[in-house]
């Protein structure tokens, strides 16, 4: 397997206000080159029996040496969120994980490059798992702090297993719909189906535009965090500013995965009460309304001597 050599954001977790310590993959394969999840964390595809490395970076931007303990526990996809099993609880993709060193002590401002092999089993039924590489400071029980905190930084890791090609990665916009939170912010919210056979993580950016007075607005983010297992349903939104008009608007909604990407937009106006919903008629980027698709429907019928040609209309992806 080849690997390139990656430029990821440095995850960092703070506990104590020593300082802070972070955790970075430093190669993703060849093959997802173009894949932005590949670049942050293991992602992969392998057939039973292979061999694996991942070379990743841990450093301490704190004014004193730290020693950071590596090691892998278990992770599950719950309540569409990625989540951690407790301490070092492993799982059975954690057994497969190991280091070259148990720990590595960086001086303050130091890093140091580290290796993670991960050792599939020939027996290893096929299917995705889940876990993460982390690397720990601890802080000793003092005579000030009698409890010991730990701080930890990970790198997660989706790996499925099987022979043959990887199952395809996959996701679909189910339906949109406006709305305002408690504190009355005007709020975009979309139901996704994960119809892929791989874990999702969800990204995205929504715009407005066509709005009162020609008027645009965003890019609005949507929330992050949101993880979905094969044939998970969960939702999205993006929260927008109070003092938006309440439109209408024209909303185009862009939601990514790794290199997966999928849109859809329609005519959105934002309730004016709080906790009010309302559904937005979603005909995509690009493509008319319903109405207007129904009367072009009708002069085809008209023109073409009674024979009515019909198409199946779809979001554009």
């Amino acid at each position: 397997m080849v690997l390139l050599p990656v430029l990821a954001l440095t995850g960092q977790a703070v506990a104590e206000p020593e300082g802070q310590i972070g955790i970075r993959l430093l190669e993703a394969p060849e093959d997802r080159a173009d894949d932005p999840r590949a670049r942050v964390y293991v992602v992969d595809h392998v057939k039973p029996g292979t061999v694996i490395h991942r070379r990743f970076a841990v450093n301490n931007t704190s004014p004193k040496s730290q020693t950071l303990w590596l090691y892998s526990a278990g992770a599950e996809i719950k309540k569409r969120k990625f989540t951690f099993f407790p301490e070092q609880t492993g799982n059975e993709l954690s057994s497969w994980i190991s280091f070259g060193r148990p720990a590595v002590t960086l001086p303050p401002g130091g890093q140091e490059i580290v290796q993670a092999t991960i050792r599939v089993p020939q027996t290893a039924w096929k299917g995705e798992r889940y876990a993460v590489i982390w690397a720990e400071a601890r802080a000793p029980v003092t005579k000030e702090r009698n409890v010991q905190v730990n701080n930890r930084v990970g790198i997660r890791v989706y790996l499925n297993v099987g022979t043959g090609g990887e199952p395809p990665t996959d996701f679909h916009i189910d339906k949109i719909w406006a709305s305002r939170d408690p504190a009355g912010k005007p709020r975009l919210e979309a139901q996704i189906t994960n119809t892929g056979l791989r874990a999702v993580d969800m990204t995205g950016e929504l715009r407005l535009s066509a709005g009162p007075g020609g008027t645009s607005a965003g890019p609005f983010k949507v929330t992050t965090g949101v993880t979905l297992a094969p044939k998970d349903v969960g939702t999205v939104e993006a929260i927008l500013d109070p003092a938006l008009p309440v439109g209408p608007w024209r909303a185009d909604l862009e939601l990514k995965s790794g290199r997966v990407t999928r849109s859809a937009g329609g005519t959105v106006t934002f309730p004016v009460k709080a906790n009010a919903m309302a559904a937005v008629e979603l005909t995509g980027p690009g493509l008319p309304s319903l109405p207007i698709l129904l009367a072009g429907a009708s002069a085809l019928a008209v023109a073409g001597g009674g024979y009515l040609i019909w198409r199946r209309a779809r979001r554009t992806p």
